[in-house]
């Protein structure tokens, strides 16, 4: 972002003068100038007759001459913007609710004032009197409505903005494919690279674009969410099977080798070895506690 041209606004050679002199010869230019103020974090764009001639970015006591003079002053402390409840479309159509954050920085007196109505919200420029004096509207002015709020120029290109990274992303993926929910960092680059560049017109330095919370709109939360119950009861189904299996195979694996190494030979027979895998699946794929029964042997 490039920097306004400033202005000189020291009385000329009061600078240079011995302390008495300088007194002495600062008279005039206060009869005929205006003195004003900039503060830490302040800047003012200077205007004579609706022409710009510069800015004033220094803080301390400045003076320029009074005539025509309007200062139009911004601050250029760091703010956020909150962007609640955003309805937008990701990429497999479902409409999802997303919150973010942006935090910036202003930059220009000039771009903010005068290029660009309303760069941001609460930042109204109340047009000033000839001294310079001059405001912005903040949050609790009656003076801004919910509709001028929301027109502003950041918010409208930051709501456009993230409803276009967004839509490039499902919700929900499969573990190792990207989504809303697991791709945040990069996301947020992207937000940040297009922002900037839709609203370097105002002069804004955008620091970070951050999601913030993310759900499914309201019309399609109880479906989603009956379906992200069914799939996490397969997925525990599947992990549970398997696991089974693998014991069972083990189970019997280790038996043989164990009546092996006590002298037994003989592999064992298949009707056993259904009946231990059957049983084996039975009690670790069960929902409800086994019963054992013991068979204590067998009519004759």
């Amino acid at each position: 972002l490039a920097p306004d041209p400033t202005i000189d606004t020291t009385c000329p050679g009061c600078l240079s003068a011995p302390p008495l002199l300088a007194l002495l010869g600062s008279i005039p230019c206060l009869l005929c100038s205006s003195v004003f103020t900039i503060n830490e974090r302040e800047h003012a764009a200077a205007m004579y007759c609706g022409k710009y001639v510069g800015s004033v970015q220094s803080p301390g006591l400045h003076c320029l001459p009074g005539c025509c003079l309007q200062l139009r002053k911004l601050s250029t402390a760091t703010r956020t913007m909150s962007m609640k409840g955003l309805k937008v479309v990701d990429s497999r159509g479902n409409p999802v609710l997303v919150s973010a954050v942006v935090t910036f920085e202003p930059t220009s007196a000039k771009k903010a004032r005068i290029d660009v109505l309303n760069p941001w919200p609460h930042s109204a420029w109340v047009p000033s009197t000839w001294l310079g004096r001059e405001d912005e509207y903040d949050i609790g002015s009656t003076m801004m409505t919910s509709n001028h709020q929301s027109s502003s120029f950041l918010q409208l290109q930051a709501e456009a903005v993230l409803k276009q990274v967004t839509s490039q992303f499902p919700y929900e993926a499969p573990p190792g494919e990207p989504s809303l929910q697991t791709e945040g960092v990069h996301i947020s680059s992207q937000l940040i690279f297009k922002l900037q560049s839709r609203v370097y017109l105002t002069g804004a330095r955008i620091l970070s674009f951050d999601l913030v919370d993310l759900s499914y709109a309201p019309e399609i939360a109880q479906a989603m969410l009956v379906r992200q119950q069914a799939a996490a009861r397969v997925d525990a189904r599947t992990l549970l099977v398997n696991a089974a299996v693998d014991m069972t195979a083990s189970a019997v694996t280790n038996l043989e080798e164990k009546l092996n190494r006590d002298g037994r030979h003989e592999p064992l027979p298949d009707s056993v070895r259904d009946r231990i895998c059957t049983n084996l699946l039975t009690v670790v794929c069960s929902n409800e506690a086994v019963t054992p029964m013991i068979n204590v042997g067998s009519k004759e």
